[in-house]
């Protein structure tokens, strides 16, 4: 290669390097200047603060309620039935379904002209068996006197022929025919008394025969005298015709269903409650075999009629029966008329929340029974919806935000009773909160809040009282 060709070369290297030197020092310049720079200290985000609505939390006393629901039914209900066939020829003008009678009157007449006349042939039966049990006394006693006259004639018929058979043997006194006809003579009183001592026998077992008559016909006497008395219904006890089957002129037999009875005074209503409601919010206990306390239960029964409203006292009557399939107690609850009014009570509102136009509960009724158990205190009433899922509420305790674990022990449909570890000064907070951290600090809408005390607490937050 000659210099005219390394000349041709050099220069365009030359130029190459200067500019990859120029460039590198370029970039380590970048690099001792962004080491050189200071980043600042990193200071972390204050935590930001809840601002909330609360309630203070006060503590009460709160009496254990449940309800169940049945059906009132009329606890005395009477099929009524003659005891004796006939025609009818008499009958109650109110003797219809719906019509109202009262104990004592007539329902219905059978006709009783045959079952007086047998009334009357036993009644002469009873009266000929007396005379005949009288007569075989007359004569038993008559019998008697007879008898003692026949032994006392014997033995002077025996002495007689046993003196003439003496004088005749060995005497030859008088003659053989006289001893015979003193034998004959003895003989036939012999016979004479022998039969009355039959006849007297007798006596005893023909009067029995007749004592059994005479009871027999006066059991006859008395079922004609009954039946007699049975031609005549009259009413058990004051109630309502639910139905008849009575027509006047028409012939009925005995035993056929003629009506039923009912008496509304008495209302039962069966209803199921469960083990939880039934042993720890009414309290009922066991004595003996079953179950006691239930006299001590106080009770509403309420009737489920839409626009009308029914509402009484009412005791639980007695416990059926307890299914450990579904761990339900049954309770008979009984309503007395003495106890329902005819029209709505002061403030009682039907399941629409307005006041109803008022009826008497009435069979066949569909009822809501709420019952009143035993007094819980120390309990804090809160909103339903301050209740969390997981049976927890939030607390601002010292302006910080705390989750309680509480036991909810009884509820209605806008509050709920609780009880917890709840402590003095506590606030409970009733705003909404999604996913809170613990701790966080607290402060409420109106800063005066927690300076006003609870009654303005509860005011702006909109407690419950």
């Amino acid at each position: 290669m000659n210099n005219n060709t390394i000349k041709k070369f050099k220069g365009p290297l030359l130029t190459a390097v200067f500019c990859l030197m120029v460039v590198g020092a370029g970039m380590l310049g970048m690099v001792k200047l962004a080491d050189s720079r200071q980043v600042p200290p990193h200071k972390p985000e204050p935590p930001r603060g809840l601002n909330v609505s609360a309630v203070p939390v006060e503590t009460v006393s709160v009496r254990l309620k449940a309800s169940g629901y049945g059906q009132a039914d009329v606890v005395n209900v009477q099929e009524i039935s003659p005891q004796v066939s006939g025609n009818i020829v008499e009958k109650h003008p109110a003797l219809e379904e719906g019509g109202m009678v009262k104990k004592g009157e007539l329902l219905f007449k059978i006709d009783d002209t045959d079952y007086a006349i047998a009334l009357e042939k036993a009644r002469a039966e009873v009266k000929l068996d007396e005379a005949a049990i009288a007569q075989y006394r007359i004569s038993l006693d008559r019998d008697n006197g007879r008898l003692a006259a026949a032994q006392k004639n014997t033995l002077l018929g025996k002495a007689e022929y046993q003196r003439l058979k003496t004088l005749y043997e060995n005497d030859r006194v008088g003659t053989l025919s006289n001893v015979e006809t003193a034998e004959q003579s003895y003989n036939s009183l012999q016979d004479t008394e022998k039969s009355l001592k039959k006849t007297i026998a007798l006596y005893p077992l023909q009067i029995t025969e007749a004592q059994n008559d005479l009871a027999k016909d006066k059991a006859d006497l008395k079922t004609a005298e009954l039946n007699l008395a049975r031609c005549t219904i009259t009413a058990p006890f004051s109630g309502r015709i639910k139905t008849e089957a009575v027509e006047t002129g028409a012939y009925m037999a005995a035993g056929t269903s003629a009506l039923t009875l009912a008496d509304d005074r008495v209302l039962e209503i069966q209803v199921p409650l469960s083990d939880k409601d039934a042993f720890e919010v009414r309290g009922l206990g066991r004595s003996g075999n079953w179950f006691s306390g239930i006299e001590n239960v106080d009770c509403r029964v309420q009737s489920v009629t839409g626009g009308v409203a029914a509402s009484a006292a009412a005791k639980i009557h007695r416990v059926i029966r307890y299914d450990a399939d579904s761990r339900t107690l049954y309770l008979a609850v009984r309503v007395f008329s003495g106890q329902t009014g005819i029209g709505t009570e002061v403030g009682h509102k039907n399941s629409a929340g307005t006041a109803g136009t008022g009826i008497s509960l009435m069979e066949g009724m569909f009822c809501n029974v709420n019952f009143e158990g035993r007094q819980v205190d120390n309990t804090v009433k809160i909103p339903l919806t301050a209740l969390n899922a997981d049976s927890t509420v939030f607390l601002s305790r010292d302006s910080k935000l705390k989750t309680l674990k509480v036991s909810q022990v009884t509820a209605n449909a806008t509050h709920t009773w609780v009880s917890g570890a709840f402590e003095a000064n506590d606030f409970l907070i009733t705003s909404s909160l999604s996913s809170p951290v613990e701790n966080t600090a607290v402060s409420f809408f109106d800063s005066n809040a927690m300076g006003q005390g609870g009654n303005q607490m509860a005011m702006l937050s909109g407690g419950a009282n």
